[in-house]
């Protein structure tokens, strides 16, 4: 089930992995291991580079 999430872009961070950058938290995805990103409001994107290429 969580593996659908992740097609729709809400993802689940390992909870250890999780750091704070100085504008953001960002940690990696436990389902699918993308990098992602917590939006302001909460939930967990993710995160995009200037490239696109993540």
């Amino acid at each position: 089930m969580m593996r659908v999430f992740c097609l729709f872009n809400r993802h689940r961070p390992i909870r250890e992995d999780v750091e704070w950058t100085g504008l953001h938290h960002q940690g990696t995805c436990k389902t699918c291991g993308v990098l992602i990103r917590r939006l302001e409001g909460g939930g967990w994107r993710k995160r995009r580079t200037k490239k696109g290429l993540n």
